[in-house]
């Protein structure tokens, strides 16, 4: 959704076992048609990155829509560090929320995360947030906060 390294980074040697980030991000979003919406957070910099948990059920999209706002959070922790290479262990969970239905009932959330990934804590990594639409469509973030809890 967004370039990594500017926006969502962690710096080499910067997690530690208990360290959080906590990620805000919001925007815009049109769809051309129906279809389907899911969001896959992942460590690293690019798709390739290691998943940590897509979301379960894919949201579906209500039909053709201009501009509707969505909000976004998830929550990064670093769980354990190991040696140098992807030894180190992290762990998150967030949300996706719009206020178009989904399929014509209440406002459409899409929680995702929850799978423990591995990492190397010794180089610059971030975490990276993809969506895949089965439609035509675009989803342009507005802002994105990301903070160093602790």
């Amino acid at each position: 959704m967004w370039v990594v390294p500017q926006y969502t980074p962690i710096n080499a040697y910067e997690a530690r076992p208990g360290k959080w980030w906590k990620l805000t991000a919001g925007g815009i979003m049109s769809f051309a048609s129906t279809g389907t919406l899911v969001i896959t957070p992942r460590m690293g910099t690019t798709t390739g990155g290691v998943t940590l948990g897509a979301s379960v059920v894919a949201l579906t999209t209500p039909g053709a829509t201009t501009a509707h706002p969505w909000v976004m959070d998830f929550n990064l922790v670093c769980r354990t560090i190991g040696a140098a290479g992807n030894n180190s262990t992290f762990i998150g969970t967030g949300s996706f929320v719009t206020g178009i239905p989904a399929a014509g009932s209440l406002p459409a959330t899409q929680v995702f995360g929850g799978t423990s990934a591995s990492a190397d804590y010794t180089v610059a990594t971030g975490l990276f947030i993809g969506w895949t639409l089965s439609v035509a469509g675009t989803i342009t973030p507005m802002y994105v906060h990301w903070q160093s809890m602790n």
